[in-house]
């Protein structure tokens, strides 16, 4: 089964994963000393689905439109929204400890996640009809 991050209540939408609870909760003053490489892994994640939606920052509604707000990405073992990284980039919200562990473990470089497990995840978490 696929771990579900930032799945918050304020954003959609949230592909009936489990929910990480309200963002406004998470955001944080600063973020961690190793932000940046926090971000960079979220963004070069193995995308899973991929939409041209847009939508505003739900923390800051002067903030920009955020593009690819449905686009889904994955290591394999966890799975994330598209605007994650900018929430974290500009927000510093928090994420849970072990995914926090599990990406510096893997030196804030993702492994590319193969077709067959890309498959399993959209079919069995996500509830997609692929054939």
């Amino acid at each position: 089964m696929i771990r579900p991050v930032g799945f918050f209540s304020e954003l959609s939408p949230g592909w009936g994963l489990l929910e990480s609870g309200s963002i406004k909760d998470a955001v944080r003053p600063s973020g961690e000393p190793d932000e940046k490489g926090i971000v960079s892994y979220l963004m070069n994640g193995t995308g899973i689905w991929s939409e041209m939606s847009a939508g505003p920052d739900v923390l800051d509604p002067a903030g920009p439109l955020l593009p690819g707000i449905g686009s889904l990405y994955t290591d394999g073992e966890w799975i994330w929204r598209g605007d994650l990284s900018y929430y974290v980039a500009t927000h510093h919200i928090s994420l849970p400890v072990e995914f926090v562990t599990h990406i510096r473990d893997a030196n804030y470089s993702p492994p590319k996640v193969t077709e067959s497990r890309l498959t399993e995840i959209a079919m069995m978490d996500l509830g997609m009809d692929l054939d």
